[in-house]
């Protein structure tokens, strides 16, 4: 069993039937993963946002050991983070300076026709977790 469908398995028992068959690709639980944060997002559910937000930071981490893995967590889900209001507000507390740093330019590509918006999360992200990253 590959990497990511044991660390899926074990943080995501309950939806395992969508990502433990071998013709599914990490991308069919990112996708789950990505409307499934929006919902616990509105309905509060911290300990599942743990999970969801846990998962992702260690896909970003496998960029040594599987650029595949790697790349499918940057533009199958937190690329889309910006998309919807209650992730957008949840990033500057969930997503992590190192990580924030290299996703960066997809905020600004996903929000390329609303500025405004990019520039405020830069400026939420710097203040709350003391960081200086430029516009």
């Amino acid at each position: 069993m590959s990497a990511w469908r044991k660390k899926a398995l074990e943080l995501f028992y309950d939806i395992r039937f969508t990502f433990l068959h071998g013709d599914e690709n990490i991308y069919s639980l990112i996708f789950q993963l990505r409307r499934r944060v929006i919902q616990s997002h509105k309905n509060n559910d911290i300990e599942d946002l743990d999970k969801i937000y846990s998962y992702a930071e260690w896909c970003f981490n496998q960029e040594r050991r599987s650029y595949y893995i790697w790349n499918a967590i940057c533009v199958g889900f937190y690329e889309h983070l910006v998309e919807e209001e209650a992730t957008r507000k949840a990033i500057p507390y969930r997503v992590k300076p190192y990580i924030f740093e290299q996703v960066k330019p997809l905020f600004k590509w996903i929000l390329n026709k609303n500025e405004e918006v990019y520039k405020e999360l830069i400026e939420q992200y710097n203040k709350i977790n003391n960081t200086d990253f430029e516009c």
